[in-house]
């Protein structure tokens, strides 16, 4: 299933914030670093990609994926989609 890299950034975020209801103040968009504010540890974050894959029918590459500077919705979707 295609969809709009926006709307694949607005879904992420909602799941970011359900996972994270009420537990903290942060705001959350595309930018935000979601493994250096503390929102998601990596298990949380394995969890985002696989939420990610099932809505586009994708595999993640996990190999190819840089995320030395952290990660962000909007770097997943990149990396996922383009």
């Amino acid at each position: 299933m295609k969809q709009d890299s926006a709307e694949l950034e607005k879904s992420l975020i909602a799941w970011v914030e359900d996972w994270n209801a009420g537990e903290t103040q942060t705001v959350v968009d595309a930018d935000t670093n979601l493994s250096h504010t503390g929102l998601l540890d990596s298990m949380a974050v394995v969890g985002l990609i696989a939420h990610l894959e099932e809505q586009i029918d994708t595999t993640f590459d996990f190999a190819t994926f840089d995320h030395s500077d952290g990660v962000t919705v909007r770097g997943i979707v990149r990396h996922c989609v383009g």
